[in-house]
């Protein structure tokens, strides 16, 4: 069962999300807070796998929200949710811990795959959202080497496409045998467990 606690200021999406997990039979709504204030109480009294936090809240911004969480809830995944398209904010908020990026007009059944990869230690988000992350990593930090291949360079970009693994194999002509291979190499020499973490440290989006 994966618990889910969802931080969001407008009360009739809350009651959406709400009823959203609960017709879900592996999700577990565990609480819901309207303010950052209460939503870093509810995420540290009862520790969700997922929670979902929305990013403009009225008295602080989900993003400092998540820089005060994570430190203390490292279990936690954090999924950021919004109703506006801004590059900036989704770069911050994959920068100070979050692990994957919503809008609020992504449909229901993608919403509930992002909560799941994510509560796997994985990352899902929808092609428009990476390309505009990974345009800014590539405009704000100059990549690490790690002695990563160019054809491992390949791979970790297709990757912050958000792209599956039959998307990139056809991508660069290999089959997705040898692209687990690569992937495997790869999360070796940067040691990390899973694409964001990957993407994070390759084009070192928590420096600075």
């Amino acid at each position: 069962m994966i618990t889910v606690a969802i931080v969001e200021d407008n009360k009739d999406i809350v009651a959406l999300l709400e009823a959203l997990l609960d017709s879900e039979t592996d999700l577990l709504h565990v609480g819901s807070a309207v303010t950052g204030a209460a939503g870093i109480e509810l995420i540290k009294e009862c520790t969700p796998r997922v929670a979902l936090m929305d990013i403009h809240l009225g008295d602080m911004s989900g993003i400092d929200c998540v820089r005060q969480l994570k430190p203390l809830c490292k279990h936690t995944e954090f999924v950021m949710c919004t109703a506006f398209d801004e590059d900036q904010l989704v770069y911050e908020a994959l920068r100070v811990g979050a692990s994957s990026y919503l809008m609020k007009n992504n449909t229901v059944e993608f919403m509930v795959n992002t909560i799941r990869e994510v509560a796997e230690g994985k990352s899902l988000m929808s092609s428009d959202i990476a390309r505009k992350v990974v345009k800014q990593i590539q405009q704000t930090y100059p990549k690490a080497e790690y002695g990563i291949t160019s054809r491992e360079s390949q791979v970790l970009e297709q990757l912050s496409f958000g792209r599956t693994y039959q998307e990139i194999s056809d991508q660069l002509f290999i089959s997705v045998k040898t692209l687990k291979t690569h992937i495997y190499r790869i999360y070796e020499k940067l040691q990390v467990n899973n694409r964001v973490e990957a993407i994070n440290k390759y084009y070192n989006i928590n420096k600075g």
